[in-house]
């Protein structure tokens, strides 16, 4: 395993946009740090890629419109925990599972998202966390970020240590591996996390549809958070 140093959370300059491809992947992954960023009163803002739709695609009491409302409101509801308000929240509403097709739109709406408040430090998953949309997020993220040339990127994992291979991992020269301790934000954290009732067992009609799985929920919750500060733009996804 690489050495890892620690990160401090006030070295990071703000403004802080973190990426988010479905509702819930930041508050698994980064909410330590974004509630520790916003107790200190750093300028959080988060973007949210897709409309987080798919999940349950055969329940009828949550057909996609609703489940996709729902999703929305427990996402902005997730981060008001964690200290970022609505105002400071974008969504694009791209469809879930087929970010592969809309590279264009993730790096313009990006952009656009970022000229707002223009990034110091960015948060995004990494390039090859095992999930297809989240690998499609990476080059286009990256293209938007270059309008900005000082930002720092930091990625980091939802289900790189749950379904990663070997190769999924970062390489030499590609990351500086970064730990924080959230055990001071686990609380927040875990209201966060658990604001995702519909990725929790709420919806009771879809025997097959997805629900957040115990493992991840509690390695969330360890007390950790690993990132990968970027070195290199010439990451393959």
């Amino acid at each position: 395993m690489s050495h890892r140093e620690p990160l401090t959370p006030s070295s990071l300059p703000g403004p802080v946009w973190v990426v988010s491809p479905h509702p819930d992947d930041e508050a698994l992954g980064c909410g330590g740090l974004i509630a520790a960023l916003s107790g200190a009163g750093q300028e959080v803002w988060v973007l949210l890629l897709s409309d987080g739709g798919l999940s349950h695609p055969n329940s009828q009491t949550y057909p996609r419109e609703r489940l996709a409302g729902a999703r929305l409101a427990e996402w902005r509801a997730g981060l008001a925990e964690l200290g970022v308000p609505g105002a400071r929240t974008r969504a694009l509403g791209l469809p879930d599972g087929e970010l592969h097709a809309c590279a264009g739109a993730i790096a313009g709406g990006a952009l656009a998202a970022f000229r707002e408040a223009p990034p110091g430090t960015l948060l995004l998953p990494w390039a090859r966390d095992p999930h297809p949309d989240h690998r499609a997020a990476w080059a286009p993220l990256l293209s938007a970020a270059r309008a900005f040339p000082a930002v720092r990127r930091l990625a980091y994992t939802v289900w790189l240590e749950e379904r990663g291979e070997s190769a999924d991992h970062p390489r030499p020269g590609e990351t500086r591996p970064l730990t924080l301790d959230v055990r001071p934000w686990l609380a927040p954290k875990r209201r966060a996390i658990l604001a995702h009732r519909t990725q929790l067992g709420l919806i009771a009609d879809d025997p097959h549809g997805f629900t957040l799985p115990a493992t991840l929920v509690e390695r969330a919750l360890s007390g950790t958070e690993t990132y990968h500060e970027v070195l290199t733009q010439e990451v393959p996804a």
